[in-house]
């Protein structure tokens, strides 16, 4: 207990304590758990700041949005302005009067963050972007996303144009629930326009185990910006944090919060689990009872059972695998919260043990 909390002492004070003054409230963080959307982690989650390209994340939404109601398709031809040509990069250079296909656009906002593609996509759909942007703010409002207000489509400077990491953590979230085929595209590294081949920006997820996108993002005024998503064993995390000084900075206190939420979590990066399941194999084949100590509507709520099953009763528990099992009860989803490699004596006298206190438990082969 006491390394946890001097681990979220060191924490926050890598976070905000050692900032500048003058851009203290830039500095913010949130991790939520996809499935319970419970916060795990947060620090300033609802200072407002600049989204910068997070802001993208909208745009792409809502052009996800239109592609499910049958408005656009994913080769419908959007035709640039003038406008839209003359914004400042990150951008594909388009021309005045030319056309960009739908599935192009979609890829050069995610991958190139391009600012030239989110005004054509806004101009495309509503006209201009000013009336896209009240579009986006309703968007917003409707997602839950309360204390955000946009004013482009890009990202690109403007002192009206907020959010929250807390809000942009709803908006990763529904996006991925609402629209999970398309939000493997942020997933994508590279892709290829007019025979030129752009590189993502995340090279977060290049290096993280489990990552699967989503954004990055990067004004003078907001520093280097990230919303992230990462799953494993099959537990998917979502992390956003904002004002890093640099990109590779953000990319490393990010990385450290998730990296201690998944491990809160009980889960381990795969080069560890490689080295105990070619340990343990054999034991486990011959030690295949476990034990079921809580079913539970919520994973959240049998990864908790089992950190205080394993703090309050030790002796049950010492040198077994946890593990949380999704099962189907009457068409439902329930999690068990298991202990594993026990033989059938250890098993029933462990389960014995834990019902003198009063604790459920049962056994399963």
């Amino acid at each position: 207990m006491k390394k946890n909390l001097l681990f979220i002492i060191i924490l926050n004070s890598f976070l905000l304590l050692s900032f500048s003054p003058n851009i203290f409230a830039k500095k913010a963080a949130i991790v939520i758990d996809f499935d319970t959307e419970e916060v795990l982690f947060e620090v300033n989650a609802d200072t407002r700041n600049y989204p910068a390209s997070l802001t993208k994340i909208m745009t792409l939404y809502i052009v996800f949005d239109y592609i499910k109601k049958g408005r656009l398709s994913y080769d419908s031809q959007l035709s640039v302005s003038s406008v839209a040509a003359s914004r400042s990069p990150s951008k594909l250079y388009l021309e005045d009067g030319s056309s960009i296909k739908v599935r192009d656009a979609i890829n050069a906002l995610i991958i190139k963050s391009a600012n030239d593609v989110a005004t054509v996509v806004a101009e495309n759909i509503s006209g201009s972007e000013k009336e896209f942007a009240k579009l986006m703010t309703s968007y917003a409002k409707n997602l839950g996303m309360k204390n955000t207000t946009f004013k482009n489509a890009s990202g690109l400077p403007n002192r009206a144009q907020l959010t929250t990491a807390r809000d942009i953590s709803k908006l990763c979230h529904k996006l991925i629930t609402n629209f999970p085929n398309e939000y493997r595209l942020f997933s994508n590294t590279k892709f290829s326009y007019k025979g030129k081949t752009y590189k993502t920006h995340n090279k977060l997820m290049l290096s993280y185990e489990g990552a699967d996108g989503i954004k990055t993002g990067y004004i003078k005024a907001s520093g280097f910006q990230l919303a992230f998503s990462a799953v494993r064993d099959d537990k998917r995390l979502i992390g956003i944090i904002f004002g890093g000084d640099t990109g590779s900075q953000r990319n490393k206190s990010l990385k450290i919060i998730m990296d201690k939420e998944f491990a809160e979590l009980n889960i381990k990066p795969n080069n560890n689990k490689k080295e105990i399941v070619t340990k343990d194999i054999k034991e486990v084949k011959k030690n295949n009872y476990s034990i079921v100590v809580g079913t539970f509507k919520y994973r959240n709520s049998a990864e908790k059972q089992i950190k205080l099953i394993k703090s309050k009763y030790p002796v049950s528990t010492k040198d077994k695998i946890s593990n949380v099992v999704l099962i189907k009860v009457s068409g439902k989803q329930l999690y068990e919260s298991r202990f594993e490699n026990f033989s059938k004596v250890e098993a029933y006298t462990a389960c014995k043990r834990l019902k003198k206190y009063n604790r459920d438990c049962f056994v399963r082969l």
